[in-house]
C-alpha cells in the first residue's frame, strides 16, 4: 500500500485508515464529470448513453458506499474490481456505440481508475495502469491514444500530488500534536510536584498546637505523613491501579488523608448521586476537590471544610466549602494551586471550576464535570 509522503514519521494505522478516504476523490471526480457530460447531452440522449451512465452511476456509488465502510478485504478488491469495470467500459464504447460522449465517459472512468490505483497501490501501479489502458486503446484507435496517455498521465500527477498534500498535512499535524503532548506533560509533572510533594512540605511548617505540649507526637505524626506520601508517590510510578475506583469511594479515601493532615473534611453525597463516570473525570474531581482544601488547611485559619457532591443534568457537581478567613477573589492574583491543579485540571476532562470567597466568610469552590468523558484526556 502507498505510503503517504513516503510514510516516515506517520503511524502504519493512521495511514491505513486515511487512504480508503482518499478515493473518495476519484469517485466524487467521476460524479461530477458523468453529471456534466449528461448535461451537455441534454434529454435528446440516446437509450444506449443512459444505460452507459447508469452503469457507470452504479459501482461509483458502490465504491462510495465502501468507503465510509470498509475492510481490509475491501481495500485489495476494490482497485481490481474497479480496473475489471474499466475494461468492460471501454469495450462496450469501441464495440458498441461510437458517441463522443460515452467516450468521454469512459475516459472519465479510466482517470479514477488510475487515481485509485495510485493512491492505494502506488505510482507504480498506476503507471502500469495507464499502459494497459493505452496499449489497447492504440490499436482500437490510434489517432485518440495520444490524448488518453495525457489525460491519465494527468490523473497520475493528481494523485500523487493528493497524496504529497495529505502526507505534509498529517505529518505538520503529527507535529503538531507531539509539541502540544510535552508541552502539556510538562505541565501535569509541575502539577503533580505541586500537588504532593509540595503541598506535604508546605503542610509540614503549618504551626500545630501540639508543637509546643507534645513534640515527640507532632514529630511523629510529620514521620507518618511523610512515610504515607512517599508510599503513594512510589506505588504511582511503579504501576497503576489494578481496579478502578469510584469518586465516593476517592473522597473517603481523601478525607481520611487530610484528617492525618490535620483538617477535618466532612463528605457529604446525595442518597440519588451515584454518577458512573469515567476515571479521568473521577480522578480529575479528586484532585482538584484534593487541592481545594489544602488550601483550606494552609490559608482558611480553619480545620473543617464540607465536601458535597449532587448529580445536575448531564454532569456532576462537587463543592468544597470553609467558613474560614476568605480572601478578594478580584484582589488576589491566581496562584499555580488555582490555576493549574484546579482550573486547567477540570478544563481538561471538559468541566470547569468556580471559586467564590469574601473576606471573613470562608471560601467556595465549585467543580462541575460532565458525565461522559467526550474527548480523551493527554
Amino acid at each position: 500500500m502507498l505510503m503517504l509522503g513516503g510514510g516516515r514519521g506517520i503511524p502504519a494505522r493512521l495511514v491505513q485508515t486515511t487512504l480508503p478516504r482518499l478515493v473518495l476523490v476519484p469517485v466524487v471526480f467521476r460524479l461530477v464529470m458523468l453529471a456534466q457530460a449528461l448535461w451537455t447531452a441534454g434529454l435528446t440522449g440516446s437509450s444506449v448513453l443512459w444505460t452507459f451512465a447508469l452503469l457507470h452511476l452504479l459501482p461509483n456509488v458502490a465504491e462510495a458506499a465502501w468507503i465510509f465502510r470498509w475492510s481490509p478485504a475491501g481495500t485489495r478488491l476494490v482497485p481490481v474490481a474497479d480496473a475489471a469495470v474499466a475494461v468492460l467500459f471501454v469495450l462496450g464504447a469501441n464495440l458498441i456505440a461510437q458517441d463522443v460522449v460515452i467516450t468521454s465517459i469512459t475516459w472519465t472512468h479510466l482517470m479514477g481508475t488510475v487515481m485509485i490505483w495510485t493512491l492505494l497501490r502506488g505510482a507504480p501501479a498506476g503507471a502500469l495502469v495507464i499502459a494497459a489502458a493505452v496499449a489497447p486503446h492504440t490499436v482500437l484507435d490510434p489517432g485518440s491514444s495520444l490524448g488518453l496517455f495525457l489525460t491519465l498521465a494527468t490523473a497520475l500527477v493528481a494523485a500523487l500530488a493528493l497524496v504529497g498534500l495529505v502526507g505534509a498535512s498529517m505529518r505538520f499535524a503529527l507535529g503538531f500534536g507531539e509539541q502540544q503532548g510535552r508541552e502539556a506533560e510538562r505541565e501535569r509533572h509541575r502539577r503533580d510536584v505541586h500537588d504532593t510533594v509540595l503541598q506535604v512540605m508546605e503542610s509540614f511548617a503549618i504551626p500545630a498546637p501540639a508543637d509546643e505540649l507534645d513534640p515527640a507526637a507532632s514529630l511523629d505524626r510529620l514521620r507518618r505523613t511523610a512515610r504515607a506520601q512517599a508510599m503513594r508517590i512510589r506505588i504511582s510510578l511503579e504501576h497503576e491501579p489494578a481496579e478502578q475506583v469510584g469518586l465516593h469511594q476517592r473522597l473517603r479515601l481523601l478525607a481520611a488523608e487530610m484528617a492525618a493532615e490535620g483538617l477535618r473534611a466532612e463528605v457529604v453525597v446525595q442518597d440519588d448521586c451515584a454518577p458512573e463516570l469515567a476515571q479521568e473525570t473521577a480522578m480529575a474531581l479528586h484532585d482538584s476537590a484534593r487541592e481545594a482544601l489544602r488550601n483550606a488547611l494552609k490559608h482558611s485559619g480553619t480545620r473543617r471544610a464540607v465536601v458535597s457532591v449532587e448529580q445536575i443534568g448531564g454532569g456532576v457537581s462537587l463543592t468544597v466549602r470553609d467558613h474560614g478567613a476568605g480572601f478578594d477573589v478580584g484582589d488576589r492574583r491566581r496562584g499555580f494551586g488555582l490555576e493549574n491543579s484546579i482550573i486547567a485540571r477540570m478544563a481538561e476532562v471538559g468541566g470547569f471550576a468556580r471559586i467564590e470567597s469574601r473576606p471573613g466568610l470562608g471560601t467556595r469552590v465549585v467543580l462541575l464535570a460532565p458525565s461522559v468523558l467526550r474527548l480523551p484526556v493527554g
